[in-house]
This record gives C-alpha cells, structure tokens and sequence, in this order.
C-alpha cells in the first residue's frame, strides 16, 4: 500500500468535488502527506461536510497505529467495524506514492486517475480525547485486498452516490455500509515513474 500521497487540488476543488461546506484546514498544494502526520480529512458534521486536519494512523487502547485497513479484514476487528455506523471519513487525493524493490533497485511510483485532479479514498476516523478533553481527530484508509500475493492494495475509491452515501450521517446501518463497500469497483490507476525520488524512499 502507499507510504505517501499527493494532493494539488485549490480550495474550490475541494468544494466543487466534495461538496464541502466548511474548511478549517489550509491544505493548499502540497507535495505530499505522509503517515502519522496531519491530513486534511473530510467528514459529515450535523449537516455539514467539515475538511478539518486528521492524524493519518489510529491509535487505538492496544497502542497500535493503522494507517490502512483492508475492506474484507473488517469483520475481524470489532473496533473499527463498529466504526463503519457513524465514523467514516474521506481523504481528498490527486496522487498515491510507493516504493517497491526491482532487484536491487528501489523504485517509486505515483498512482493516479486518468482526468481527475483530485479523487476521495474511502476512511474511518476516531477522536482520541485527552485529560483535558481535547479532541485529537484520527484515520485510516480502506484498502482492498490484493488478489494474488505479492500485489499491492487498492485504495477503496469513492464516487457519485457511492461518496454521498459513505458520507451521509443518516446512512448508519453496518450491514448496509459494509454492502456498499463491497460494491466500490477498482479504480483503473495508471502507474508512472517518479523521477526524483523524495528522501524517504531513498535507503
């Protein structure tokens, strides 16, 4: 699965794609985000779809972090199922990065949808409350599960009535939500090249 993303989307993007309502999150164009650092995150709020900055990993009782959680692994984690009623969440992104290792040769790749700028990947999110009760909002993105070993993941693209679903506050019924999951088709990504390589996949 991806270890980085890219987004390069303006405000009205964001607003025109997504239909968001409110942004408390200056995300701007940036190169990219990467795991367990801040996120911009959408997500219904009453009747509004709030883009407000996430952590990109869970951090659950147990101490773990999950950036990713593949769909058909869901039914074996009460704790994020149980977050399929109420705490789904989109992540706005124009292109996904993964290094993969060709021999001896550690090669990047940026996957990206032919003719959109800017597309939402399927998530749940937490909020992890302090001592004080402040509010530290968190995510993980579905992933599907590859078909063969040794193939990378897809992130679980949303779309049309499929994204007004996943973020409709009164779409609550887990049998109904996992349904929807499982009828998100595979998204065709194209692959290309990085030809520069950002640091951290150079080891």
């Amino acid at each position: 699965m991806e270890e980085r993303y890219t987004l390069s989307a303006k405000p009205a993007d964001l607003t025109g794609t997504f239909r968001v309502d409110r942004i408390e999150f200056a995300c701007g164009e940036k190169d990219e985000y990467e795991p367990t650092g801040q996120i911009p995150a959408i997500r219904p709020v009453g009747r509004e779809r709030l883009l407000s900055a996430q952590r990109w990993g869970l951090m659950p009782y147990w101490g773990k972090s999950s950036l990713h959680v593949q769909r058909d692994s869901l039914g074996d984690k009460p704790y994020l199922f149980s977050m399929l009623a109420k705490k789904r969440c989109v992540i706005p992104c124009s292109g996904l990065l993964f290094a993969r290792m060709e021999g001896k040769r550690r090669t990047v790749y940026r996957r990206k949808l032919p003719g959109k700028r800017v597309f939402g990947v399927a998530a749940l999110y937490d909020i992890w409350l302090d001592s004080e009760k402040n509010e530290y909002p968190m995510c993980t993105l579905l992933t599907t599960s590859p078909k063969y070993a040794g193939d990378e993941t897809t992130p679980l693209v949303l779309e049309g009535d499929a994204l007004d679903q996943w973020l409709d506050p009164g779409f609550n019924a887990v049998p109904q939500v996992w349904g929807l999951l499982r009828s998100i088709p595979e998204a065709d990504f194209v692959l290309e090249t990085v030809a520069d390589p950002l640091p951290w996949a150079v080891k």
